[in-house]
């Protein structure tokens, strides 16, 4: 029978951290967030300072695949009130019927502060106009205190060259921290919508809420999406349509700053944004999402699918080192979402068990599946086999972790990667300084050799494999 468990044997590793603790890196966010740009352990730059890609013919698509998600708005503008403009900042707040005048100043301020964080300090590009559909050029937000969901955005096209759109907001009944958050993704909702409106959906809500992690403070919807996300390791990070897995997807865009950029905070993700640009027809249902946020990861690799699956496959490993597993060289941003961030083990075994052969519940494209092995009685000298298998016509990057008994990364071995293989093996030695290994396998997706994983590609077809650990002698 599968195992479903929690790593509590990894825990067990990790720093102890009290409740009060976790209070008081809240409180500090900001500045330690800041401070995890020195602590995480860098890799090479994925745009700024990084070497040139060879030029390669783009394959052709099927034009049987979809695209991106719909164009239309997924609400509609709402009309009535008369809104309230800042006169510092392009930003107006349209109170609904119910909302208060305090209501609506207190939102006023909270837009204004995210504009100047987002915009001004930042520097990222401002939301683009909607030349008048609100009443003026400003971003809109419709305060609908009935409105089901905290945030939501629609859009008006704006035609160029390239794909743009103006957007506007419907934000529900919050206030407080709260509000703040919701005016952050507004805005960043906004510039994604500005740089590239094709980009999934679920992709935009993650990079707004990256935006929010760069800039404001936790709240507990932020600890809310890191636990969705952590709890279901299998669901794809990377998605077509919103969810409730959406928000916590920010933590791709919060590693790839953090590990990735050089430029200052989300220079780099905004870069990967804005490289995505294209045009989509003026009788077309769906966004030409072509180049997509993965096509310009893949070009910035020079196109070699090896350098993509060892990306993902170290995003794997770091999603295994938040919160309170932080060891201070993965991604300590998010130290602050403490045992929140604990990624949910599929399984874990002990090596005196061994041989063992597992297998994983569904796993998406950009999912990965997490297994534990404790290192409880290994003879000096003892070997670790290792042997996955899957099914075509997906691929599978596995990483197997060495960790020490303080929770520390000692090492970790790249098992090598076949792009059109359905099989993985590997041989682990030195296992006497350990712990305990993590092997760690992620769902690369694709729909075959000629098309590798697109996030527009859905619904997705998860898929299964199974793992085979046995222990050889000296």
């Amino acid at each position: 029978m599968r195992q479903s468990v929690n790593s509590r044997d990894f825990f067990r590793l990790a720093r102890p951290r009290a409740r009060a603790a976790l209070l008081l890196v809240l409180s500090v966010f900001m500045a330690g967030s800041r401070r995890a740009y020195a602590q995480a352990e860098r890799e090479p730059p994925l745009l700024f300072g990084g070497q040139p890609s060879p030029k390669r013919e783009p394959l052709p698509l099927d034009p049987l695949l979809p695209t991106g998600s719909p164009v239309a708005s997924p609400i509609s503008r709402p009309r009535g009130d008369h809104g309230v403009c800042s006169f510092r900042r392009p930003v107006c707040v349209h109170p609904g019927r119910g909302t208060s005048s305090q209501a609506a100043l207190r939102t006023l301020t909270a837009l204004e502060q995210a504009y100047e964080r987002l915009v001004l300090a930042l520097g990222l590009p401002a939301p683009l106009g909607d030349r008048g559909a609100g009443g003026s050029d400003a971003l809109d937000v419709y305060l609908v205190p009935e409105a089901p969901a905290v945030l939501d955005v629609g859009w008006d096209i704006v035609p160029d060259e390239f794909d743009r759109a103006a957007a506007f907001c419907r934000i529900g009944q919050v206030d407080g921290a709260l509000m703040d958050r919701a005016a952050t993704q507004c805005v960043g909702e906004a510039i994604t919508l500005r740089l590239d409106p094709g980009e999934t959906p679920q992709l935009r809500r993650a990079f707004a809420t990256h935006l929010w992690w760069t800039t404001g403070r936790p709240t507990s919807l932020d600890l809310e999406a890191i636990q969705n996300v952590q709890a279901n390791p299998g669901r794809a990070i990377a998605a077509r349509d919103l969810s409730g897995f959406s928000e916590g997807a920010a933590l791709l865009f919060e590693w790839l700053d953090v590990t990735r950029g050089q430029a200052g905070p989300a220079a780099l993700t905004t870069g990967l944004l804005a490289l995505g640009a294209n045009h989509t027809p003026s009788n077309a249902w769906l966004w030409n999402n072509e180049p997509d946020l993965f096509d310009v990861i893949r070009h910035t690799l020079g196109d070699q699918r090896a350098k993509t699956a060892e990306l993902m496959g170290s995003f794997a490993v770091a999603r295994a080192f938040l919160g309170d597993h932080d060891d201070g060289t993965h991604l300590g941003s998010l130290e602050w979402a403490g045992g929140f961030a604990s990624v949910r083990f599929d399984w874990s075994i002990d090596f005196s068990s061994l041989p063992r052969r597992v297998a994983s519940a569904p796993i998406d494209p950009t999912g990965s599946m997490y297994i534990w092995l404790a290192l409880d009685d290994v003879p000096l000298g003892a070997t670790l086999s290792f042997q996955s298998d899957w099914e075509h016509p997906v691929s599978f990057k596995w990483v197997i972790v060495r960790v020490d008994r303080d929770g520390q990364e000692l090492g970790r071995i790249d098992v090598p990667y076949q792009e059109s293989g359905t099989s993985a093996e590997q041989r682990v030695i030195g296992l006497e300084n350990a712990a305990g290994l993590l092997i760690i396998g992620t769902n690369l997706g694709g729909v075959g050799v000629s098309y590798p994983f697109d996030p527009d590609i859905a619904p997705f077809e998860p898929n299964r494999c199974t793992v085979y650990l046995a222990k050889l002698g000296a």
